[in-house]
């Protein structure tokens, strides 16, 4: 059975992380290496508990009653939740239907069991850096090619009403017209909900 290698649980987050009360669930792993990232912590299963899903749930569920009056539910974030696909496919198949499940989520990953998990959740909230594959890689030490290839999965299954895309300004890499590029093209493949946002970095 697989497992979920938890960093942290964080519950009680009103409308931060999807509809209603959610608890944050912050995994283990990411195989991005971005300049600004603000989880570190997360880049290491070391410092991570293992955890079935079936007993994730059971310490989830104490907030089952916030879960179902205000369509909230499980948040998976980290570093990257689609690292552990297996787990989060077995995760959603023992779940209430009432409560929620949302993905935060480059996309970066390549197995097969991803596309079950974008089929099964609630909501994807997708941070996509940019669009430009020459600036994802010089950011994130990755090329974007599996980006892309989920991008593609979404729109082709119909999935895109789910999910909100984030386009960062990132200091040093993107300028105005890299966004506003990145922008164009998302709305191209028939996305709606697209949030631009600042990176704040310390200096």
């Amino acid at each position: 059975m697989a497992v979920l290698n938890v960093i942290s649980v964080s519950r009680h987050r009103l409308t931060t992380d999807g509809n209603g009360v959610t608890t944050l669930v912050a995994l283990a792993g990411c195989p991005l290496k971005c300049e600004y990232c603000i989880n570190k912590d997360v880049l290491s299963a070391h410092k991570s508990v293992p955890c079935p899903p079936e007993k994730l749930l059971e310490k989830a569920m104490i907030d089952y009653c916030y879960f179902a009056s205000t369509g909230g539910g499980i948040t998976f974030g980290g570093g990257e939740p689609l690292l552990h696909s297996e787990a989060l496919v077995e995760f959603m198949a023992i779940k209430p239907d009432d409560v929620s499940v949302v993905l935060e989520t480059s996309l970066n990953h390549d197995a097969e069991t991803v596309a079950k998990v974008l089929d099964g959740a609630n909501e994807l909230i997708i941070d996509i850096k940019s669009m430009n594959p020459a600036i994802y890689r010089k950011y994130t030490g990755l090329d974007n090619t599996n980006t892309l290839h989920w991008l593609k999965y979404i729109i082709d299954n119909g999935l895109q009403n789910k999910c909100t895309i984030k386009v960062p300004n990132i200091p040093k890499y993107t300028q105005k017209e890299d966004i506003e590029a990145s922008v164009e093209t998302l709305k191209d493949m028939g996305f709606t909900k697209i949030n631009v946002f600042d990176y704040l970095v310390k200096e």
